[in-house]
């Protein structure tokens, strides 16, 4: 139990780290965004100004076209509240007017300091937390806990952000506790491995080369369609959630192999244990520095699964709406993160348990996603029809609360 403590803590706190540095990065862009409006107001005036100067080089029809994207421009810039507004702003902004042949943007966003330090909270808290989570719980338990990034950044946002909870954000909430209590309530509470041994035996028995090259090959296959042009927004939840899958699995038999390392020594590594099995682990030989090559292609995987999940998570957000995408996203990831981790380490107790957990765990995920339409409420912007032909010039999908 006193690990289970542990691990549960490590997750709560590393999602409140992730939740506050997204509501940094929204900062950061906010910040961005307005230098750009401001700077962009100077441009536009700039660009009246010469017009009525000398009169006989305006283009009336030009002139009326400016003029109408200048009222409907803060419908234009407008976007989802929400915690992946990361996608929207590398997208182009509409040309206006004199303008166009200018910057078409705000400043790309690792040029903000504020968005820099909340991209390093998100990823200090995923080691620091999620992943020294694993080490200790199911993937079925930290998964879910992700949600609570969401709510943090949804109660900072209204804090310092200007952004309102409404009341129906306020049901979505008590109805994604409701779920992740569920889900809490019947998860496997042992950890893969209480010691050196069974953490050995739970990694060579477990066919995590089998499993990885399955995951592979899905993705690849999924990747090529998107590729070709057959694009869906559960294709690309799909791929996200897959290469996330495989960061989870990877991260937490890395920080189960450091926390067991330190506790009893002499084990083997995890990536050799899955390439030479149990007793040639032991023999293996270092091939750059102390890592040998089975080390070295895990770190690799690892990294690749990172950069392949937020490139396909940007992308979807990218092409759909924030409140389309969050829910569908985040019960998938669950979903397999949670098959993967149970296929692997074998965490529940016979069928009678994998019965019960099953049945509670999605109802569950129903609740979380249920509860995550009404985080995010927004309704379409109706634009004029000379800037919707432009739509594709359009920061992603115009949005508003």
């Amino acid at each position: 139990m006193s690990n289970y403590l542990v691990g549960l803590s490590a997750a709560i706190l590393g999602n409140v780290v992730i939740g506050t540095g997204q509501c940094m990065q929204k900062y950061g862009l906010n910040r961005l965004q307005r230098e750009w409006d401001t700077r962009r107001a100077f441009q536009m005036e700039g660009s009246s100004n010469s017009a009525a100067a000398y009169p006989g080089a305006a283009n009336p029809a030009g002139s009326n076209h400016s003029l109408s994207s200048s009222m409907y421009s803060s419908a234009v810039d407008i976007r989802s509240r929400s915690s992946s507004t990361a996608a929207a702003s590398q997208q182009p902004l509409l040309h206006l007017g004199a303008s166009s042949k200018r910057a078409v943007g705000p400043r790309p966003r690792y040029t903000s300091k504020a968005w820099c330090l909340g991209l390093l909270m998100n990823y200090a808290g995923e080691i620091f937390g999620n992943s020294l989570a694993l080490s200790y719980l199911s993937a079925s338990v930290v998964a879910p806990l992700g949600i609570i990034s969401v709510i943090v950044n949804l109660i900072l946002a209204e804090r310092f952000l200007g952004e309102r909870i409404t009341a129906n954000q306020r049901f979505g909430f008590m109805v994604i506790m409701a779920g992740v209590g569920c889900i809490l309530l019947v998860a496997p509470r042992k950890s893969a491995a209480e010691n050196a041994m069974q953490f050995v035996d739970a990694v060579a028995n477990s066919g995590v080369l089998g499993l990885f090259g399955i995951v592979y090959v899905v993705q690849a296959a999924l990747i090529t369609a998107i590729r070709k042009g057959h694009q869906s927004l559960f294709a690309y939840v799909l791929v996200a959630s897959l290469f996330g899958t495989l960061n989870v699995m990877a991260s937490k038999m890395l920080t189960m192999f450091v926390r067991l390392r330190l506790a009893f020594g002499g084990i083997a590594n995890p990536a050799d244990i899955a390439f030479y099995g149990a007793t040639g682990a032991a023999e293996a030989k270092p091939l750059v520095f102390a890592f040998t090559g089975p080390q070295i292609l895990a770190a690799v995987c690892l990294a690749l699964s990172i950069v392949g999940q937020e490139s396909f998570r940007q992308q979807a957000l990218g092409r759909y709406p924030v409140m389309e995408f969050q829910p569908v996203f985040f019960a998938t990831f669950n979903v397999v993160a949670t098959l993967a981790g149970l296929l692997l380490f074998r965490e529940l107790d016979g069928w009678a348990h994998a019965a019960v957990f099953f049945s509670v765990f999605f109802a569950g995920i129903a609740l979380i996603v249920y509860g995550s339409r009404f985080l995010q409420r927004a309704r379409s912007v109706e634009l004029p029809s000379h800037i919707r032909l432009q739509k594709d010039n359009l920061l992603g999908h115009t949005k508003m609360m």
